[in-house]
């Protein structure tokens, strides 16, 4: 082999080196760009799983406070009614210890928020050591 077949050779050698390793580079880019995909890819799941969870949790707070709402108000509506009911009876006989005793628990309930137990609610509910049932 002649001198300049001899670089040319090498020049090709040395160029097939160079794209090979331009080409490692590459695969070796194309292999952390993919890991770093999965791992996107995992913490996006672990996103999504915790996302459900607390939307799980909101939907069932909502639903307990509006429960909560609806005893506490649905119970003081039908207190109301049966004194009222009571009201109309002693006023119809002219009970007046009746009419005293009506208007005394009408008073009563009226008088007192129906929302005095809501403050203890929400504060068993944020507290996660404390079971619900114990309000």
């Amino acid at each position: 082999m002649t001198e300049d077949e001899m670089m040319v050779a090498e020049n090709g050698y040395s160029q097939n080196l160079a794209e090979a390793n331009n080409l490692m580079g590459k695969m070796n880019q194309a292999m952390d760009l993919y890991a770093r995909c999965k791992e996107v890819s995992e913490k996006r799941k672990a996103v999504e799983a915790w996302s459900k969870v607390k939307i799980t949790e909101t939907v069932a707070k909502y639903k307990a406070c509006q429960d909560f709402l609806n005893h506490t108000f649905g119970e003081r509506d039908k207190a109301l009614t049966k004194y009222y009911d009571l009201l109309d009876k002693a006023v119809n006989t002219g009970d007046n210890q009746l009419i005293i005793a009506a208007l005394q628990g009408i008073s009563g309930i009226v008088t007192s928020s129906p929302l005095s137990d809501f403050q203890e609610f929400a504060r068993l509910w944020e507290n996660t050591d404390q079971p619900l049932l114990d309000f």
